[in-house]
C-alpha cells in the first residue's frame, strides 16, 4: 500500500513542478487578458484531472 502512495506523490511533485512553470510561461507571454486567464484555468483544470485519474484507484474508484 505504500508503494502507490509514494508513486502518486511523485507524480503530485512532478505534476505540481510543469504545472508552476507552464504557468510561469503563461504569464511572461504577452497576452490578452481573457485568454491568459482561460489558459492558466485549463492548465490548472488539466493538472487535476491528472491527479485525480491517478488517484482514484487508490481509494477503489476506477477511473475508466
Amino acid at each position: 500500500m505504500i508503494e502507490p502512495l509514494i508513486a502518486l506523490l511523485v507524480l503530485v511533485l512532478i505534476v505540481g513542478i510543469v504545472v508552476w512553470l507552464v504557468l510561469w510561461l503563461i504569464s511572461e507571454i504577452p497576452m490578452p487578458e481573457p485568454f491568459g486567464r482561460i489558459a492558466r484555468i485549463l492548465v490548472i483544470i488539466i493538472a487535476v484531472l491528472i491527479i485525480l485519474a491517478r488517484a482514484l484507484p487508490l481509494i477503489g474508484i476506477s477511473a475508466l
